[in-house]
Parts: C-alpha cells; sequence; structure tokens
C-alpha cells in the first residue's frame, strides 16, 4: 500500500466535460482543475455514444502547456458501451492518466479490467466511482485493487439507491466509510459534485467538511467551481501557521514528544501538520 504523502500527483479537482461537447474541450484543460475527465457515460445520451466515443480521442491529443491530468470516464463494464469503450482503449497507443470506471461494486470488476487492458497497456490508473450499497460495502477491497489510485463517491445515484436525501447528514456515513477505505489502501479519496453552479458559498462550505473529514478533493461539474474547490480544501491561515511552527520544533528536536502552542505534539500530529504544508505548497 502506497502513502498519499508520497503522491506527487494532485486529486482537489476533477472537472467534467461531456465527450459529445469538443467545444469545450481546451477550456477543461485550461481551467486550473488538477483533473479534466472527459464523461462517456451519464453526460451523453444512449445515441450519442459512438459519436461521443469517436470523438473523444481528440481530448487526448490536444496539446497544451498546462500540466493538467486527462481523465476518460467510460460507462459501466457490463454493459454494451463499456464493452466498446474497453475495445478503444484496447487499440490507443497510450492510456489517458487515469479512467474512471462508474457504478464499481466489487474489486473483482477492476481485476477483470486489468485483465482485459494487460496485453496493450500495463501501467493502468484508475478512479473507482463507488455508487451503490453494495459498492460502499466492498470499498476496503476495492481500494486495494491493483490499479485504483483514488475512490470517488457518486452521491446523486448513492442517495438514490438508499432512498436518502443529499444533505450533509444522509451522506455522512457513506462518506465516512469510503475516506476509511481510501486512507487504509493509502491512495485518495473525491467527494462528489455541488450540483447548484450558482451557489459558490454552498460549494466552499461543503468543500470544507469534506475536507476535514479527509477527503483529498471533489468533482466539479463547470469550471467556475474549481476555484472554491480549491479554496476549500487549503488548509486555514491559522491551521498553516500552526503545522509550520509543529514541523520547526520537530526538526529541531529531532524527533520526540515535544509541546508547541501548549499542545502535546507526537508523531502522529507531525504527519498531519507534514501534510498541511505540502499541500500549500502544491506538492
Amino acid at each position: 500500500m502506497g502513502s498519499i504523502t508520497n503522491q506527487t500527483q494532485l486529486f482537489r479537482s476533477v472537472l467534467f466535460v461531456p465527450a459529445t461537447r469538443p467545444d469545450r474541450y481546451k477550456k477543461a484543460i485550461q481551467s486550473g482543475a488538477d483533473i479534466a475527465c472527459v464523461d462517456l457515460e451519464n453526460a451523453v445520451a444512449l445515441g450519442d455514444k459512438d459519436m461521443a466515443r469517436e470523438q473523444v480521442i481528440r481530448f487526448f491529443t490536444m496539446e497544451s502547456d498546462s500540466k493538467i491530468q486527462r481523465a476518460l470516464r467510460i460507462n459501466e463494464l457490463e454493459s454494451d458501451h463499456g464493452i466498446k469503450d474497453m475495445l478503444m482503449l484496447l487499440a490507443l497507443d497510450r492510456l489517458p492518466d487515469i479512467i474512471i470506471i462508474p457504478k464499481v461494486q466489487s474489486a473483482e470488476e477492476v481485476v477483470g479490467f486489468c485483465q482485459v487492458m494487460a496485453p496493450s497497456h500495463k501501467t493502468i490508473r484508475i478512479m473507482a466511482l463507488l455508487e451503490s450499497p453494495k459498492g460502499l460495502e466492498n470499498a476496503l477491497s476495492i481500494a486495494q485493487a491493483d490499479g485504483v489510485v483514488c475512490l470517488a463517491f457518486g452521491t446523486a445515484d448513492y442517495s438514490a439507491a438508499v432512498g436518502s436525501d443529499m444533505g450533509w447528514d444522509a451522506l455522512h456515513y457513506g462518506r465516512g466509510r469510503l475516506v476509511q477505505a481510501a486512507a487504509f489502501a493509502g491512495i485518495h479519496a473525491v467527494d462528489g459534485p455541488w450540483l447548484d453552479i450558482e451557489d459558490n458559498e454552498g460549494l466552499l462550505n461543503e468543500t470544507r467538511r469534506v475536507s476535514a473529514l479527509g477527503f483529498s478533493g471533489k468533482v466539479a461539474i463547470h469550471p467556475r467551481q474549481v476555484v472554491a474547490i480549491h479554496r476549500g480544501l487549503a488548509p486555514s491561515s491559522e491551521a498553516l501557521s500552526h503545522a509550520r511552527r509543529v514541523v520547526q520544533a520537530y526538526e529541531q528536536n529531532c524527533g520526540g514528544v515535544l509541546v508547541v502552542d501548549g499542545q502535546m505534539v507526537d508523531m502522529p500530529v507531525v504527519e498531519r501538520a507534514l501534510k498541511i504544508v505540502a499541500a500549500a505548497k502544491g506538492v
């Protein structure tokens, strides 16, 4: 298992753009998001999926100075269009930076996908999207499957499946389960989208709350949501100042237990401080 502190790629924001809107591809790449994802699943009507599959190749060949990671959300693996998506991926010389697999319910699905890809692509980075009670129940084994670098929470589908609303209290348990599984495996956890694109204040508040739970990032459904997400995930000036004092005191003390700002500091506190400082540096 890896460690999030050693992963250099950021997962703060995952901006989705419909595969059928190539006019938005360049804007997505230049949005400032950490990951731009073209979507072949929910954002594309059934009758448009074959056309979208042809258009999507352009997204991964567009030149840009941006360091953004480019992702592709394919269709559900067991569907006809999911199979067509896999055939398209097999034909590519190089895979997208990240493959987002929707509606993952077991580690076996991920293993099977990697086995299909293996003849053409040995290195695969997968974001597993958990959207059902079964998927959440199997979150721990899914998080540990080879190739999985991130778990993402499909809040809308999950709410529909359990019959809940999408309020904070209703989704708190699911979010906690997903974060715990991701942390155990040493991978990232990304929260679902804030659906009201006009309410940046609501987005900022929810992002701060999921950040406090341990999420690495959040899905964006519009480019203007990216700034609010990054703000919500960034440590406050007070938290950053305290974290820097903890790191400095620990380094000067050469380890061991010490006291900073009247609080006892041991290794778990130091590790948390190191993460806060690293996040502020954008690494």
